[in-house]
């Protein structure tokens, strides 16, 4: 494993560890925070995504079905400690892995794409 791999694993389990703790948090304790409820799914599960597409884009072929099922983990127990579970929730994760993976697979290229042009010149 590289350094990249290391990071992009260990930034990735802090996040989930933070999405987490929030997400089965009770609701009482939590403050509130401007936006919809699905804009956090995606914007949390899409920065769930990122460290790897970053850092060490194969391991997204772990991730994101890891993610995938931590998320719908997540909705199986949110009734347990007084949340809601809901489709949409989920469908929300998946909207933000997508993305997430995106995004970081396009700034990746583009990244390495000015590195080619800085050699060539």
């Amino acid at each position: 494993m590289t350094l990249r791999d290391i990071s992009a694993l260990l930034l990735t389990v802090l996040i989930a560890l933070g999405i987490g703790a929030v997400t089965l948090a009770p609701p009482a304790g939590l403050p509130s925070v401007p936006g919809s409820d699905k804009m956090h799914h995606v914007l949390a599960f899409a920065l769930l995504a990122l460290p790897a597409a970053l850092l060490s884009p194969r391991m997204l072929w772990a991730v994101v079905p890891l993610a995938a099922a931590f998320g719908a983990g997540i909705e199986v127990v949110q009734p347990f400690v007084g949340r809601s579970a809901e489709l949409a929730d989920w469908m929300a994760d998946m909207a933000g892995l997508a993305g997430g993976a995106s995004l970081g697979l396009i700034v990746r290229a583009m990244r390495q794409l000015q590195r080619q042009r800085a050699i060539n010149f």
